[in-house]
């Protein structure tokens, strides 16, 4: 037991960091795109224009690609392939996700202009922007079908234990908005349309090529994408019923993201795109690590659920907890510490201003409070649906809204757009602590395992690093220094810290940060 304990962790931590190197890739390509973005149109109006237009598909495909579907689609496939009707229940779950996903896309095409009022409300009071905004959604409209489809493959890929090629295509996208906005934004320009129109082309691009790519693979595993015979099959109902609470908790989160936004649109020219470029860097960290270990911890996790391994699967949670945290703590200091200079050097140029760094820094610094829970929910909620419990995570996310909305509502006139980072990140803290209160009751383990002497390591030696990052800061002059020593500077400190981390935990006698629990005699 003890052999087959010691594979599964490594097979996760080998798994993901496949996974998170494909994800880097994409995620530094990624913020190339937004530093580019930001160079060419700064915290304007036609920034928050793009921002709005991107958010309405984005939020469904939040749902189909990386919400609900894939958490409800994974462990029912999985069981499938132990029966041998992967094929089947492949070309179904397919073409139904196709015909959804498609009516959708005409559905947001059709009413973009409804949709851009209720989302951004004042937009219309400057149709240029209003009218701009309304096109952008259309053009992006399609996105939200491809995306869903080439998610769907990806979760295939990742049941054969193929994590690196799905994970890398993002980085297709990134590259196809940078090439639309250096190569057809002033040609865009030119002929007297709107040069910001040019992301929106990359984005439909991109998404394209995220589907296309995986295909080769995919039929190289043997599976066709012959329309079925029967598409409402058992399977494709089961996955639906267990996306049914999903749905639910998820349009609840949609409220909130739409509160959010119009909360947003109400503090100011610049407000959204400052709270995007905050986000976008919160979501560095979760993407290469979060993600990627999540993604990996589902397919084990999910495995050995299925072949009625429970004690394992149980083993496998706990193990992955302490492997996000070890890599997340420190990494939420650094940012919480250091956000200006993050900001600095990733976007400051071009017409993004030092106080577009100032501002966008403080989304940043409240998003990232959340850092190690947000990694922490990514492993969760997929449990649920592999569990069958999936309505649980509907009863945490209407909490989590209330406590979001509430608190953004109560500071936004205190604390200004920044209020909105802080409440999504008081949020995610009560929705995780929610659903780590009713994971114990299903899979074996207690909350003594996780909030353990190990946890009071964690945390004793997150606090010396954060006052030893604390007095290190005004130490140095860091916004008068050229670009390259600014790099230089926080990658130095952001190494002593981070060795300092592992040290003294390795000091405290944690030398193994995969945390399994002794088997009782």
């Amino acid at each position: 037991m003890a052999n087959s304990q010691e594979k599964s962790r490594l097979s996760i931590l080998l798994t993901s960091a496949r996974m998170a190197v494909a994800t880097f890739c994409s995620r530094i390509l990624g913020l190339v795109r937004e530093q580019l973005i930001a160079a060419t149109f700064g915290a304007s109006g036609l920034t928050d224009a793009f921002y709005v237009a991107y958010r309405i598909p984005n939020m469904l495909r939040d749902l189909f690609a990386e919400g609900a579907f894939s958490s409800a689609f994974v462990p029912i496939f999985t069981e499938s392939k132990i029966k041998n009707k992967s094929q089947e229940t492949f070309n179904q779950a397919f073409w139904a996700l196709f015909i959804i996903t498609s009516i959708l896309s005409i559905i947001i095409f059709l009413t973009a202009p409804f949709l851009v009022k209720f989302i951004a409300p004042g937009f219309d009071q400057d149709m240029e922007k209003f009218n701009l905004t309304v096109l952008m959604v259309r053009i992006i409209s399609p996105f939200l079908m491809l995306i869903s489809l080439a998610a769907l493959l990806m979760g295939v890929l990742n049941t054969y234990k193929i994590f690196f090629l799905p994970a890398l295509t993002p980085v297709f996208l990134n590259l196809s908005v940078i090439c639309s906005i250096l190569f057809l934004a002033n040609f865009l320009e030119n002929q007297g349309i709107h040069s910001i129109i040019s992301i929106s082309i990359g984005i439909l691009i991109g998404g394209f090529l995220q589907l296309a790519l995986q295909i080769p693979t995919i039929r190289k595993h043997g599976y066709s994408f012959k329309f079925p015979n029967k598409l409402l099959s058992p399977n494709v109902k089961r996955i639906l019923y267990k996306m049914g609470p999903g749905t639910i908790g998820y349009s609840f989160n949609q409220v909130n993201m739409l509160i959010n936004t119009a909360l947003a649109v109400t503090a100011g020219t610049g407000a959204v795109a400052w709270l995007n470029w905050g986000f976008r860097l919160f979501q560095f960290p979760n993407g290469v690590l979060s993600v990627s270990i999540g993604n990996s911890h589902l397919v084990h996790f999910s495995n050995a659920w299925k072949s009625n391994k429970k004690d394992e699967a149980s083993k496998t949670f706990i193990s992955t907890v302490f492997l996000t945290l070890s890599l997340l703590i420190p990494i939420t200091i650094i940012i919480l510490l250091y956000s200006d200079w993050i900001i600095n050097i990733v976007f400051e140029r071009g017409k993004f201003t030092r106080n577009d760094t100032m501002m966008a820094s403080k989304a940043l610094f409240f998003y990232s409070l959340s850092l190690p829970f947000y990694g922490l929910y990514k492993i969760s909620v997929p449990i649920f649906y592999a569990i069958d419990k999936e309505k649980i995570p509907v009863i945490t996310s209407i909490i989590s809204v209330v406590v979001n909305i509430s608190i953004a509502l109560s500071l936004i006139n205190i604390m200004g757009f920044s209020a909105l980072a802080l409440s999504a990140s008081c949020a995610v803290i009560a929705n995780l602590s929610l659903q780590i209160y009713y994971l114990k009751k299903y899979i074996a383990f207690s909350l003594s395992d996780i909030f353990s002497l190990k946890l009071a390591k964690f945390i004793f030696t997150a606090f010396l690093i954060f006052f030893l990052g604390l007095w290190i800061k005004p130490q140095v002059e860091f916004f008068s220094e050229s670009i390259i020593l600014k790099l230089l500077i926080f990658a130095l400190i952001s190494l002593v810290l981070v060795g300092s981390f592992l040290g003294i935990l390795f000091i405290l006698g944690e030398r193994n940060f995969i945390y399994v629990r002794k088997k009782k005699n």
